[in-house]
């Protein structure tokens, strides 16, 4: 009879000695899982902290390229917001953001361009990375070359006369077309659809298709508009259609207040009789013009000629010019 107490004691010992083992593991697993989770939580603090520095940094510092290191994580854009893990923050109405969805490796390019229609209205910023190739095809005519020319050296860009010309460097691949409907190259027919993208650009009439690859073939997703190279740039860069029209709208929301702060200055020039050129008439159609629901390219662009031609005059006259 006590060799089986005997028995049952060690069984309970050895059932109890598991238990509180388990136990253990659970409790230090847990803190490490805590610890880690609180690591990431600082580190993606750390990396959104640096980004905000970046933008700013790199929006102010026109037409200068700023290769930067980053760490090797995902961070994530869209036209309003930037995350890293489960934090996030807000990109206000008044930075313009041009920016694959999805940033990641360890270099990071940032990129400003000053944006005028005529008078300066805000900088635009745009964001890629060395993964991303930007390939130009038959960009004939000074305006598409000058597009060209006008990307830093830095950032992974490229020319080719026909579509025969791209091979599979396994990259991102952005492709751009001038008034000249897009085809999916041989060679990157078994690329992932979602690594190869298209735009056309109608430099006639200001137009911009977005397209996606589906297949061998490239589908449509929809067509908007751009005032300017900065703008058509920012199309470049863009992870698709919605977040360029998004930023497309804080654009001429920016232009709308800009203008009406020129309107104003016009119509204080106008008491000192200077001049009969000071006319509010062509700042009044812009500011209409380029509201959110109302965006009307032709219309901006003729009255800003106007503008331009109004402002040499007066500069001629000798009198206080527009802008």
């Amino acid at each position: 009879m006590k060799s089986k107490k005997g028995v049952i004691s060690v069984q309970f010992n050895w059932v109890f000695i598991l238990i509180a083992g388990v136990l253990i593991l659970l409790f230090f697993g847990s803190l490490v899982l805590k610890m880690r989770s609180a690591s990431d939580v600082s580190i993606a603090e750390t990396i959104m902290t640096n980004m905000q520095t970046i933008i700013t940094g790199a929006e102010v510092s026109v037409r200068t390229i700023n290769p930067i290191e980053i760490p090797n994580t995902e961070i994530k854009f869209s036209c309003n917001s930037m995350s890293v893990g489960t934090l996030s923050t807000t990109i206000t109405k008044n930075k313009i953001v041009f920016s694959p969805t999805v940033i990641k490796g360890r270099k990071l390019f940032a990129w400003a361009l000053d944006w005028n229609s005529p008078y300066h209205v805000t900088n635009f910023l745009y964001l890629t990375t060395p993964n991303i190739k930007y390939v130009f095809v038959n960009p004939t005519g000074d305006y598409a070359t000058g597009l060209y020319d006008l990307l830093p050296d830095e950032i992974n860009k490229m020319i080719v006369d026909d579509i025969s010309g791209i091979t599979n460097t396994g990259n991102y691949f952005r492709l751009i077309f001038f008034n000249d409907p897009p085809e999916v190259p041989s060679a990157l027919i078994r690329v992932p659809n979602n690594d190869v993208s298209a735009i056309n650009v109608d430099i006639n009439f200001n137009k911009i298709t977005f397209y996606k690859k589906n297949g061998n073939i490239f589908d449509s997703v929809g067509v908007s508009t751009y005032l300017g190279e900065p703008m058509l740039l920012g199309a470049l860069f863009s992870q698709d259609i919605d977040d360029y029209n998004c930023n497309l709208k804080k654009a001429f929301n920016k232009l709308n207040i800009v203008t009406q702060i020129y309107k104003k200055r016009t119509e204080v020039l106008a008491e000192s009789g200077c001049s009969s050129y000071y006319d509010q008439g062509p700042f009044s159609s812009i500011i209409i013009y380029s509201e959110e629901d109302n965006i009307n390219i032709n219309e901006i662009n003729r009255n800003i000629e106007t503008i331009k031609k109004y402002n040499k005059i007066l500069q001629s006259e000798s009198c206080p010019t527009l802008y």
